[in-house]
C-alpha cells in the first residue's frame, strides 16, 4: 500500500498544474518512459497484493481502495489522452500520405526497377549477360529500396481508429467511440491555424484532468450537455456543467445519473419535438407476428397518448388494501404505480354464515400469481371492454363495434362439466373451434368465456356457408340485474381484486348452457382475468347470504377454504372480532 501511496505522490508532482493544456504524451519521464517506469512499478505492487491484503484491517483495506480508485480515475484520463493522440497521429499521418501521393493501390507484382527491367516475378525477364550474382544484387538493392518506402497509415488495415483501438488495445467498438467522443470534449482542441482551443467542457476536463471525475461518469456528463446546449442559453448549460461535476466529484454513479436525469428535464421538458413526418414514420399501433401462441402489439405513443394508456392498465396494478379501505374505492391517487403486486394484502376474518361456510385466516397466501405486466394488460383489456359495452365508439355501418365470434352451437353448448375437477384438464383446449373476426380460428373455451357476457344471436348457415336465417339476442344479463351485481359486488368479486365494476363482466356461475339463471342469484361480476381463471373449473362459486365465496381448487388449498373479496366491502372490525 506504501508503493502505491508514493506512485500516486510521484505522479502529481511530476504533471503541471493546470493537466488539461495538452493531451499529448511527452517525451522522458511524463511521456512513454514515465508510462513504462508507472506500469513496472505498479506489477511489483500487484504481485504482492493479494498476501498484503490478508493482514489489513478494515481502515488499510479502505484506505487502499480508495488509493486504487484515485489511480484509476488518473489512468482513464491517461486513457483520453492516447486516445485522442492516436486519433490524432493517425489522421496526420493519412493526410501526409496523400500529400505525398503515396500508392494507395497494390504494390506487390510487377513494378519497374530503376534499372529499368521489370522484377518482382519468379519469371522475371533479365538482360542479356546478367550473372547471377549480379542479379542477386539487383534483387536485394530492389528488396532494400522496397523496404526503405515508409509504410501509410492507409495501409495497416484498419478503415478508422475505432478499429485500431480494437485491434490494438484488445477494447470493444463501443468503448473505443465512447473514449473517442470523450476526448473531443475535455481534452483541449487544436483550431484551424494550429493554436490550442480550451475544451468544449473546460470544468469537466479538469476535473477528469485532476482524478476528480470518472471517464465513465465524465461520459454521463457530456451526453446530458450535447442533448440540452441546443435547446438553452449557455448561462444554463455552464450552471448545468459545474452542478453536475461537482455531483460526480462528491458522489456515486447511480447518484449522477438521477441528478442529470433532473437537470436533463428540467431545461427540456418536452424532449425534442418529434415532426409530423417522424411520426407519420414511427408513431402507431404495429401487429407483429405471433410468438409462443400470443399475439404481438408494439406501440409507438406520444406523451399524453402514453398518459392515457398507463392512466388505464395502472388501475389493474392497485396495491391489495386493508379493512379499512374506503368502501366503493376502487382506486387512489397514491396507488398508480406498484412494484410489488402482493404487498399490503388485506387480512380479517369473514363473518361465518349458518350453511357451514369457512373462515378467511392471516395465514391465507396471495391469490393473484400475475406479474406486473400481465396486470397491465388486463386492465387495457379490461377498459377496451368497458368501451364496447357502453356503446359509446363510433358506429360502422349502423352497428356499435363488438367483438363477433362465430362457432358451431353445439360446441359453444358443449357441457364442460364432463371434465370437471380434473386438474389436468388445465390449459387444453376444449371441443370445437370458432372463428373471431379479426384474430381467426380460436378454440371454443375462449369463445364461451366471451359470451359469457354477450348476446347470443343465432344464425343460421346453409352447406356452402350461405346465411339462411338469422335471429336476435336470446339472452344476455338485463340492465336492472348488472345494476343490482354492480351495487352488491361494487367490482370483480373474485378475493384481493380491486378492478372496478363498469371494467367487469358478468358471470353466470351454473352456466347458462347448463339451465343457469340470468339473475342475481347465479351471477356474479368478474374481471377478464379471473373471468378466465373461473373458466378453466378449478375453482367453484358460491351464494352465501347474498354474496360470492370462492372456493380454491386442492392444490392451492387443501382444505379448500371458501374466501371472498374484502376490498370493495371491508370485514367489520366489530364483526370480525
Amino acid at each position: 500500500m506504501e508503493a502505491v501511496r508514493d506512485f500516486i505522490a510521484c505522479q502529481d508532482e511530476g504533471q503541471d498544474t493546470d493537466r488539461g493544456t495538452d493531451p499529448a504524451p511527452q517525451s522522458g519521464v511524463g511521456g512513454v518512459d514515465g508510462v513504462d517506469g508507472a506500469l513496472a512499478a505498479l506489477q511489483t505492487v500487484s504481485a504482492t497484493a493479494v498476501e498484503d491484503a490478508g493482514s489489513w484491517g478494515l481502515q488499510e483495506a479502505a484506505d487502499f481502495a480508495g488509493q486504487v480508485e484515485e489511480l484509476s480515475r488518473t489512468m482513464e484520463y491517461l486513457q483520453l489522452v492516447a486516445t485522442a493522440a492516436v486519433d490524432r497521429t493517425r489522421k496526420q499521418s493519412a493526410a501526409a500520405g496523400v500529400a505525398a501521393g503515396a500508392v494507395t493501390s497494390w504494390t506487390t507484382g510487377w513494378r519497374e526497377s530503376p534499372g529499368g527491367w521489370e522484377t518482382g516475378g519468379s519469371g522475371a525477364a533479365e538482360p542479356p549477360g546478367t550473372t547471377a550474382a549480379a542479379g542477386a544484387d539487383a534483387s536485394a538493392t530492389v528488396t532494400a529500396d522496397a523496404s526503405s518506402v515508409p509504410a501509410s497509415v492507409v495501409d495497416d488495415g484498419y478503415r478508422n481508429t475505432v478499429e485500431f483501438l480494437r485491434a490494438r488495445l484488445r477494447i470493444g467498438a463501443a468503448e473505443a467511440r465512447r473514449r473517442l467522443s470523450l476526448a473531443e470534449a475535455v481534452l483541449p482542441r487544436q483550431g484551424l491555424a494550429g493554436r490550442t482551443l480550451p475544451p468544449v467542457h473546460r470544468e469537466l476536463g479538469a476535473a477528469v484532468a485532476a482524478g476528480e471525475v470518472a471517464s465513465r461518469a465524465a461520459t454521463v456528463i457530456a451526453v446530458a450537455l450535447a442533448r440540452v446546449r441546443p435547446l438553452c442559453a449557455d448561462e444554463a448549460a455552464a450552471r448545468m456543467e459545474h452542478a453536475l461535476t461537482r455531483t460526480a466529484a462528491e458522489n456515486d454513479a447511480d447518484f449522477l445519473v438521477r441528478v442529470t436525469r433532473s437537470w436533463a428535464d428540467a431545461l427540456d421538458q418536452d424532449g425534442a419535438e418529434p415532426s409530423e413526418e417522424l411520426l407519420r414514420q414511427l408513431q402507431g399501433a404495429f401487429i407483429r407476428r405471433r410468438r409462443h401462441g400470443l399475439h404481438h402489439l408494439e406501440i409507438f405513443a406520444t406523451t399524453d397518448q402514453f398518459e392515457h394508456l398507463l392512466t388505464v392498465m395502472n388501475t389493474a396494478t392497485n396495491p391489495r388494501t386493508g379493512p379499512d379501505t374506503r368502501e366503493g374505492s376502487a382506486t387512489g391517487p397514491d396507488d398508480a404505480e406498484v412494484t410489488d403486486p402482493d404487498a399490503g394484502t388485506g387480512e380479517g376474518t369473514a363473518a361465518v354464515s349458518a350453511a357451514g361456510m369457512g373462515v378467511e385466516t392471516d395465514a391465507t397466501a396471495s391469490l393473484d400469481l400475475r406479474s406486473r405486466p400481465q396486470k397491465l394488460l388486463d386492465g387495457l383489456v379490461g377498459a377496451c371492454k368497458a368501451a364496447l359495452a357502453t356503446g359509446g365508439l363510433p358506429a360502422a355501418g349502423g352497428l356499435r363495434p363488438q367483438v363477433m365470434a362465430t362457432i358451431d352451437y353445439r360446441d359453444l353448448l358443449t357441457r364442460l362439466g364432463e371434465t370437471t375437477g380434473a386438474t389436468a384438464t388445465t390449459g387444453k383446449p376444449g371441443t370445437g373451434t370458432g372463428t373471431l373476426l379479426f384474430t381467426g380460428p380460436v378454440t371454443a373455451d375462449t369463445i364461451r368465456k366471451i359470451a359469457c357476457d354477450a348476446d347470443i344471436i343465432p344464425v343460421v348457415l346453409g352447406g356452402d356457408g350461405q346465411v339462411l336465417d338469422i335471429g336476435r339476442a336470446s339472452r344476455v344479463f338485463p340492465p336492472h340485474v348488472r345494476k343490482a351485481l354492480t351495487a352488491r359486488d361494487r367490482g370483480c368479486a373474485f378475493p384481493q381484486c380491486t378492478i372496478p365494476a363498469p371494467w367487469c363482466e358478468a358471470h353466470h356461475i351454473t352456466y347458462w348452457s347448463r339451465g343457469g339463471s340470468t339473475g342475481t342469484d347465479n351471477g356474479t361480476l368478474l374481471c377478464s382475468h379471473h373471468h378466465h381463471l373461473i373458466h378453466k373449473e378449478q375453482w367453484t362459486i358460491q351464494i352465501q347470504t347474498g354474496i360470492p365465496w370462492f372456493i380454491p381448487p386442492p392444490h392451492l388449498d387443501p382444505r379448500r377454504q371458501p374466501r371472498r373479496n374484502h376490498y370493495f366491502r371491508p370485514t367489520d372490525p366489530v364483526t370480525a372480532a
